[in-house]
């Protein structure tokens, strides 16, 4: 909550003052983030409170587009995040991203559901045809922060060799207020130009989120639109496309979204076992200088409970510490195992018992 409200206030102020200063694109863009935050905050609250910030990210909203309307030719590309200068908002696809599983630690399960449901139909057409196997489709991604849902939606982009186009909430709202119906089409419509596309979009909660739970006008519209494409990918197209969700939130969703023909695949990306934490140590401690008194086994079945993110930052800091200390001492010294137990004792884990609890209960309902 403190982070939402913080982004918030920073966005509205950063908007207020661009717009006092004639910056037009800056404060559109600002005033566009900071209803987003907004939003978000009113999910978390009730009654009154919840009331009265929904009331005022509307607000925010029809500020921006009154800028829009009043300085249209004043309103850059660099401010607006991707629109041209005349409105038209577009979606440009990145090429194949250069990370496979190989990439990815432990997830074995993860990846062989993937591969079975996603991966083989599309690698393999003619014996998917035979099978009844349709390519493409809709996938979910959900589970706690930092266990690599991005990074399996561009590995699987990798192993099917096809453009990715990710996009964020951010640009999402920037993009998609006033005319969100007609941009959400122009993103299917540009990846369905591919012979095989992907599209990634992350916090997909905050785009499809319960209807009853929300007043926004925008979104009352936005989700169906989304629904409406999603429609069909259960049905043979000539150039399928991958949608691929992520989130950290499962239980925000509009039910609508999960049911067949929208996103058929809901894939648990939970917390590395211990295998995986193992490689995730090996990977992030890889060509750093290490004494030989390191034992990643023990390491690992220490990080019991972090996440994947967490062992990245705990490798990050360590080596860190012992180049500050080689600078400071003008030394070449080695990473040994007290320098990382210290920097784990000092590392709070990112999620909780009780966020992980609030999974498995969400995994039993579904």
């Amino acid at each position: 909550m403190r982070f939402l409200l913080e982004n918030f206030e920073a966005y509205k102020k950063e908007g207020l003052e661009a717009y006092a200063r004639e910056d037009y694109g800056r404060a559109r863009f600002a005033l566009l983030k900071a209803s987003e935050f907004l939003y978000k905050l009113a999910d978390k609250s009730d009654g009154l409170i919840r009331e009265s910030r929904i009331k005022n990210a509307d607000k925010l909203l029809a500020l921006s587009r009154k800028i829009e309307h009043a300085h249209p030719g004043e309103i850059g590309e660099s401010a607006s995040e991707g629109e041209d200068g005349d409105g038209d908002s577009k979606f440009a696809a990145s090429e194949s991203p250069g990370i496979s599983f190989d990439d990815i630690a432990g997830l074995d399960d993860v990846k062989e559901e993937i591969y079975a449901r996603v991966i083989y139909p599309l690698k393999f057409p003619e014996k998917a045809k035979k099978y009844g196997m349709i390519p493409g489709g809709g996938m979910l991604l959900f589970g706690p922060p930092g266990t690599g849902k991005t990074m399996i939606a561009r590995a699987i982009a990798h192993e099917v060799n096809a453009p990715f186009y990710t996009v964020k909430p951010s640009e999402i709202m920037s993009k998609w207020v006033g005319e969100a119906e007609k941009n959400i089409s122009k993103l299917f419509g540009e990846a369905r130009k591919n012979k095989l596309s992907v599209v990634f979009i992350d916090e997909i909660e905050s785009l499809v989120p319960k209807r009853s739970g929300s007043n926004s006008s925008v979104m009352q519209r936005v989700v169906p639109q989304i629904l409406a494409e999603l429609e069909g990918f259960d049905t043979p197209k000539k150039n399928p496309i991958l949608f691929i969700g992520a989130t950290n939130e499962p239980w925000l969703l509009d039910p609508a979204v999960l049911r067949p023909g929208r996103f058929d695949e809901l894939i648990y990306v939970d917390l590395p076992d211990l295998a995986a934490r193992k490689k995730l140590l090996e990977l992030n401690l890889d060509e750093k200088p290490l004494d030989e008194d390191i034992k990643i086994d023990e390491l690992a079945e220490t990080l019991t409970g972090y996440s994947g993110a967490d062992i990245k930052n705990i490798c990050l800091n360590t080596a860190q510490e012992a180049f500050m200390d080689s600078v400071r001492e003008n030394i070449d010294r080695k990473i040994c195992q007290a320098d990382i137990s210290k920097i784990i004792g000092k590392t709070r884990r990112s999620v909780t018992d009780k966020q992980i609890k609030k999974f498995e209960k969400y995994l039993i309902q579904q």
